[in-house]
C-alpha cells in the first residue's frame, strides 16, 4: 500500500500525492479504493512513468479525458447504488459542493457508502526499474468511516 487514510481528513483545493516503486515483475497493477461516509473522492491527473523514460506515460486514460474508464476496470462492491463514475467538467454537485477537475475536464469521482468501490489497471513494468506515480485528489468532506487507499503491486 502507498497510501492510506482512514477516517480521511478535508483536503480541498486538490492535493498531490506522489511516491516511487520499484517493479517485481514484468507487470503492476495500481488500484485506488474508495468509501464514504457523505462527500465523494474526487480523483484526477493520474502518472506512471518509468524513470529510465520519464516523458513516457505507461497508463491509459490517467486523466479519464476520455470520458469514460477506458484503459480502467471498475469494482463495486456488494453492487452499491451510490457510486461516483467519470464526470465532466463542473457536471456534479452534492450537498452544496460542486466538484471540478485538477486539469483537463473530467475527473473520476469515487465513494461508496456500503463498501469501498474500486478503480484499477495494470501495466507492464520492467523488473528491477523505478517507477514515479502522481496523482492528485481531493475531498469536501469527513468522517469516521471514511477511506482511500492507493495500492500498487504484482
Amino acid at each position: 500500500m502507498l497510501a492510506s487514510c482512514y477516517p480521511c481528513p478535508t483536503f480541498i483545493p486538490y492535493i498531490t500525492f506522489v511516491s516511487t516503486y520499484t517493479a517485481t515483475a514484468n507487470v503492476a497493477r495500481i488500484a485506488f479504493a474508495y468509501q464514504r461516509q457523505n462527500y465523494y473522492f474526487a480523483l484526477d491527473t493520474i502518472s506512471v512513468r518509468d524513470i529510465a523514460t520519464p516523458n513516457t506515460e505507461i497508463l491509459t486514460n490517467g486523466g479519464f479525458e476520455t470520458g469514460d474508464l477506458t484503459g480502467w476496470t471498475y469494482c463495486n462492491q456488494n453492487n452499491g447504488s451510490i457510486t461516483g463514475g467519470v464526470k465532466a467538467n463542473n457536471s456534479f454537485s452534492y450537498s452544496n459542493f460542486t466538484y471540478y477537475p485538477q486539469s483537463g475536464s473530467y475527473y473520476y469521482l469515487a465513494g461508496n457508502i456500503i463498501a469501498a468501490d474500486y478503480i484499477t489497471q495494470s501495466f507492464p513494468t520492467t523488473n528491477g526499474h523505478t517507477y514515479n506515480i502522481s496523482l492528485w485528489t481531493m475531498f469536501p468532506g469527513s468522517g469516521n468511516f471514511t477511506s482511500a487507499n492507493l495500492f500498487i503491486g504484482v
